[in-house]
């Protein structure tokens, strides 16, 4: 069983690098679109699977499907399935290709205007068939306002396909009984980046040792932080942009989340507050790297200066051919966040590959068809050979990366967290996010936040969540 879980968290990450990082640079622009990709000026070529993995391919039995030849399916993102620049054919590409006769056409967009355009496609009648969801913004407000349909009629969210992290999270986005989210692969929200020549070079334990010893805690992490911190020394505990809301999650309740198919505000427990204030006691004691001293810039480069601690970020910072801003490859390593010592389960915050289907999709069955080759691939011992191959050659990655990364999959997949209040109203979802952030970037008291924000959020979510019992 250890090993068959090792096996789908290693699998998985072939979905996961093509979602979580891919920018498009190729495939012509689309007359409904507004905007372009950013522009791209490298032409490398795409790495086709080799004639060893293709073969591996063909030995894929999906059943009765086969043959079906569903076509074309309509794609709308910031970034091509398709592989370019030199990125890998993803598995399961090859296998909707070859197995179901499927193609998929990239409409690209841009970040500030992907939901504008998809609105003027679903108003015109040429919706496309798929829309990025990982970031957790589809759901609820897109179901609300048009924009997607649920799944239920196309996909079969009890069959033995979904692994047990993506049916935890599909079952987070149901609204009405329906399905509005098909997650297909799992992974940590946020890991812990360090390096362990600064851990020996500072007198501190390490980390993973800490994590193995079941010692690796909100306590034993600000004990680090503050044995390491020195401003006179410009030696501060944490930068990037993805601690404040992760960490929170670790207690095991979301900000905003789903409750018996409505949206339910937590700014007020007492899990968000002890959180806040935790990271409030950090900032006050001068630990966080200070981001307007840095014109509120990341500075990776300074965990290879052994001038930060800890970067914490997702996965897809690990899935880069160059490193070094991080330090050597046997000086880099990971852990997991700390574990709330007052939870009663070690909660990690949630990152997954899915995606939305766009109301008025022209076919939702070969989208349907590309989910399950993705849902396929998760559990296929092939797959699983070429993206480890794809991690060593490509990003550097170490038998202990992959080690403590197998671990942090499981414990994720056995108790993911997210927090849906980036799919409340947009306007509104900006000030939750901001606000999470304010006792570790300002210092700002959560008290004196939480009094600002959670009437106005609540009244928002009182409006959302009539329109939610007005669909049932």
């Amino acid at each position: 069983m250890k090993n068959a879980k090792r096996t789908l968290a290693l699998v998985s990450a072939i979905a996961l690098v093509g979602s979580l990082t891919a920018c498009g640079s190729n495939g012509g622009s689309q007359d409904t679109t507004t905007a372009t990709t950013a522009e791209t000026t490298t032409t490398t070529a795409p790495k086709e699977l080799d004639e060893e993995d293709k073969a591996a391919v063909e030995e894929v039995d999906i059943g009765e499907d086969e043959n079906q030849n569903v076509g074309n399916i309509k794609w709308l993102a910031t970034y091509d399935i398709n592989p370019d620049n030199g990125k890998p054919k993803l598995f399961a590409l090859e296998l909707f290709e070859s197995k179901y006769g499927g193609s998929v056409e990239w409409i690209p967009t841009t970040w500030e205007n992907r939901y504008t355009d998809l609105a003027n496609l679903v108003l015109a009648g040429t919706a496309p068939d798929l829309f990025p969801a990982q970031e957790f913004d589809t759901f609820p407000i897109g179901a609300v306002e048009g924009m997607f349909q649920p799944f239920d009629d196309y996909l079969d969210f009890d069959s033995d396909l979904w692994t047990e992290g993506t049916k935890k999270l599909a079952d987070f986005h149901v609204m009405g009984g329906k399905h509005y989210v098909a997650p297909v692969a799992t992974d940590s929200k946020c890991l812990m980046i360090y390096n362990k020549r600064t851990i020996e070079e500072n007198g501190l334990d390490d980390p993973k040792e800490l994590f193995e010893a079941g010692n690796w805690t909100w306590d034993t992490f600000k004990q680090m932080c503050f044995d390491y911190c020195s401003r006179e020394d410009d030696k501060f505990a944490y930068d990037s942009w993805y601690f404040e809301t992760q960490f929170v999650l670790t207690t095991g309740t979301a900000p905003i989340s789903m409750e018996n198919g409505l949206v339910k505000s937590n700014l007020t427990s007492e899990a968000v507050e002890r959180a806040e204030n935790f990271m409030y006691d950090l900032k006050k004691n001068d630990l966080p790297l200070p981001k307007p001293e840095f014109d509120w810039t990341e500075q990776p480069s300074r965990i290879s200066e052994g001038k930060t601690l800890f970067w914490p970020c997702a996965t897809w910072a690990l899935w880069e051919a160059d490193l070094s801003k991080f330090g050597k490859p046997d000086e880099i390593m990971f852990v997991p966040m700390p574990k709330d010592p007052e939870a009663d389960k070690y909660y990690l915050p949630a990152n997954m590959d899915a995606y939305a289907l766009c109301k008025g999709a022209p076919n939702p069955e070969g989208a349907a068809a590309f989910i399950k080759c993705k849902l396929i691939a998760e559990k296929d011992e092939s797959s699983l050979a070429i993206t480890e191959k794809q991690y060593r050659e490509d990003y550097g990655w170490t038998d202990e990366m992959f080690e403590m990364w197998y671990k942090v999959r499981e414990l994720t997949d056995a108790n993911p967290v997210v927090s849906l209040h980036m799919g409340i109203p947009r306007d509104y979802a900006n000030i939750v996010d901001d606000s999470i952030k304010q006792a570790s970037f300002n210092g700002k008291d959560w008290a004196t936040t939480r009094e600002e924000i959670s009437g106005a959020v609540q009244s928002a979510i009182d409006e959302l969540n009539k329109k939610i019992e007005a669909m049932s």
